[in-house]
């Protein structure tokens, strides 16, 4: 085999790992899942849900079979600058083996409820979580917001978790 026969088959061989190595990252963004949060008359209000078999279940999250998304919330609008995320956290506790593990919790976290792998981010306008979806399971969430006076507020929809991630 020639040398120039040699290097074209490694240029090919390069080209397709690029190109899958792109094409992972492309689905591994696409399945992302992102809630919007606005504040009205001093409640957490959802605005999107990410739940495409019940789009009207604003806040509702579903993690589809062998995704591994980063689940995340952004306070938004003329309500929410007054306000910033200060905590998520999971029900019901004791937590799930399936909840623990998904969202790579603790021992402690497990009696409490409290998901201390959430990031808050973006100046307390930004809350994320990465979901690792390994196994099927339900988990209700509650979302909380402090204000700039100390007042709190929170809610709490679901997650969907399809399995199968990683």
């Amino acid at each position: 085999m020639t040398a120039k026969l040699i290097m074209i088959r490694i240029r090919t061989f390069d080209m397709i790992a690029l190109l899958i190595s792109l094409a992972a990252c492309a689905a591994a963004v696409a399945g992302d899942k992102h809630i919007d949060v606005t504040i009205s008359d001093n409640k957490l209000v959802f605005l999107n849900s990410e739940c495409p078999e019940r789009p009207g279940e604003l806040g509702c999250i579903m993690a589809e079979h062998g995704s591994s998304p980063m689940i995340s919330w952004e306070l938004t609008g003329p309500g929410s600058d007054q306000w910033q995320f200060s905590e998520l956290s999971f029900a019901p506790t004791p937590l799930q083996d399936c909840t623990v593990d998904d969202f790579g919790l603790s021992d402690a976290d497990r009696q409490s409820g409290r998901a201390s792998t959430a990031q808050i981010v973006a100046d307390g306008k930004r809350l994320q979580i990465r979901d690792r979806n390994r196994t099927v399971c339900q988990t209700q969430y509650t979302l909380r917001a402090v204000s700039s006076g100390g007042a709190w507020i929170d809610s709490d929809p679901m997650i969907d978790n399809r399995g199968g991630g990683n």
